[in-house]
């Protein structure tokens, strides 16, 4: 019973954060930083506000990690067309360590993945996941005027990268290995589950762009 009580508190979490939290970015909470200029290159692109729920909380300490997806592109501007000169993406994870009651912040680049840090507050971790990255976009075109597109999606994350994502922290190389699980894992393994479809059908989407400049 013990092991189910948790598993209560989280479904409870993810009913109130896909329940409030459309209404929360459609108050224009959140926003996607772009400092960007011919001396300062390549860009550097912060996204905040998006871990401001309080039931985002609720969810990562009950197991149920969270990404922040981010797509910059650069762009140059022609006579008829605007053209993508390159784009780089990169993903943001924070996970609760249930034995170590402490927040890990990652980023994951190309399958390469980077920690950001370990921390007791669920606000430092966010503060962690709002910290401002350079991604490695290609030069802008001399002579024209470029810009860059930014995205970022709230996603939820699928089980298969909850146990990559598992695995590395742990320090594993290779997959587990299968084998029988208790009912109680079982049963946190379809909640996830659950939880990574719901979440999945409502994905937060940002969108900014940058002003156009001379290179």
């Amino acid at each position: 019973m013990r092991s189910i009580r948790p598993l209560l508190r989280f479904v409870v979490a993810l009913l109130l954060l896909v329940s409030s939290s459309a209404a929360a970015w459609a108050q224009g909470k959140p926003e996607i930083d772009i400092r960007i200029s011919p001396t300062n290159y390549p860009p550097v692109i912060a996204v905040r506000g998006v871990l401001a729920e309080k039931p985002f909380d609720e969810m990562v300490r009950s197991g149920f990690p969270a990404r922040l997806h981010v797509r910059a592109e650069l762009w140059s501007e022609g006579r008829w067309f605007d053209d993508v000169n390159g784009r780089a993406e990169w993903d943001i994870i924070v996970r609760y360590d249930v034995i170590d009651r402490s927040y890990e912040v990652v980023r994951r680049v190309a399958g390469a993945i980077t920690s950001l840090g370990s921390y007791t507050r669920f606000a430092d971790a966010r503060a962690a996941m709002e910290l401002a990255f350079a991604p490695a976009l290609p030069s802008p075109p001399r002579g024209k005027k470029s810009y860059v597109l930014v995205q970022a999606e709230l996603q939820s994350l699928q089980v298969s990268d909850l146990d990559e994502l598992d695995r590395w922290l742990r320090g594993e190389a290779a997959p587990a290995v299968q084998g029988k699980r208790s009912p109680a894992s079982a049963l946190t393994r379809g909640v996830r589950t659950l939880a990574s479809r719901l979440l999945g059908g409502e994905v937060r989407r940002l969108e900014a762009r940058s002003p156009s400049t001379l290179f």
